[in-house]
């Protein structure tokens, strides 16, 4: 019986096949697939990395789906959305911005609903930042900042969770010239035994995208960092943040934002890392509720 969440989670991550799927061309030619899950009030949810596939957010757009449309693009170099080529011009954030906007012309929609977690919430503020009159309401989940100041201790948060066994695997992954979030999941969790059970799941779908998406988006995302904060302020609207308050991306992250955009509200859930609706039950019911009130 012990394994019967690990099963359930498994089961739940390799299984959810979208209700619709679809591709759309952005301004530059790229093939960007889309899926679509539920009915209801439009909402598009941003996945992190930059470089991961969206399927570890499926608890998410799963519960949403219920009362939500809820809107999932493989953003370019992941999932489905494949590109040819891998660069720093094809990772720029103008691309990024292109691939946004012609979704949401696709969607025939005037403004947006964005529920951006960790590099998607960072993904959504540069959005906010280029086309403020677009988003209708900007919902982040244990967001990225707008600077990369938060890199400057993130790292260090993981790793000083982290027991001898991860640290060895760090180091066997890099001497092979492999990622190493696999091995730095546990540091990601409140409880670690969460985050080794993900981990496992992890072993069992494809977690990345295509190689040297990370490292020329971040690039691209440092670049732009002057006109974005100094755009920021520009955006008016709604900004709700879900955070674990033991999320190693800490706290000082979220008045980072709230600094550049004062209208935020930050909403913590204690005994809870990075991904809040992966921890225990109380957590997991705690985010889903904070979400719910927010959309509603």
């Amino acid at each position: 019986m012990k394994k019967l969440p690990f099963l359930l989670l498994l089961f739940v991550l390799t299984t959810g096949f979208s209700q619709s799927e679809y591709y759309i061309k952005s301004n530059d030619g790229t093939r960007l697939c889309i899926h679509e899950y539920g009915n209801g009030k439009p909402i598009i949810i941003l996945a992190g990395g930059p470089g991961l596939n969206a399927t570890y957010m499926h608890g998410v757009w799963d519960s949403l789906s219920l009362f939500y449309r809820c809107i999932v693009p493989d953003e370019r170099g992941t999932g489905k959305s494949v590109m040819n080529k891998i660069d720093s011009s094809s990772m720029s954030m103008d691309r990024y911005m292109d691939d946004l906007e012609t979704l949401r012309k696709h969607l025939n929609l005037e403004q947006i609903i964005i529920i951006g977690h960790s590099w998607g919430g960072m993904l959504s503020m540069e959005y906010a930042s280029r086309v403020p009159n677009r988003i209708k309401h900007l919902i982040l989940l244990d967001p990225g900042g707008p600077t990369m100041l938060f890199t400057s201790y993130f790292h260090d948060n993981i790793v000083m969770r982290l027991h001898d066994d991860d640290l060895k695997e760090i180091h066997v992954l890099d001497s092979l010239h492999k990622p190493t979030l696999s091995a730095l999941l546990p540091g990601y969790f409140y409880n670690r035994q969460k985050g080794l059970e993900f981990k496992n799941v992890m072993m069992n779908i494809d977690l990345f995208g295509q190689a040297g998406v990370s490292e020329n988006t971040v690039k691209n995302y440092v670049k732009d960092q002057s006109h974005r904060i100094a755009a920021l302020s520009k955006y008016k609207n709604p900004v709700d943040i879900i955070q674990g308050r033991q999320d190693p991306i800490g706290e000082s992250t979220t008045y980072e934002i709230k600094k550049y955009l004062p209208q935020t509200n930050i909403h913590f859930i204690e005994g809870s890392g990075h991904f809040p609706w992966l921890e225990n039950s109380a957590q997991v019911h705690q985010f889903f509720t904070l979400l719910k009130k927010i959309l509603n």
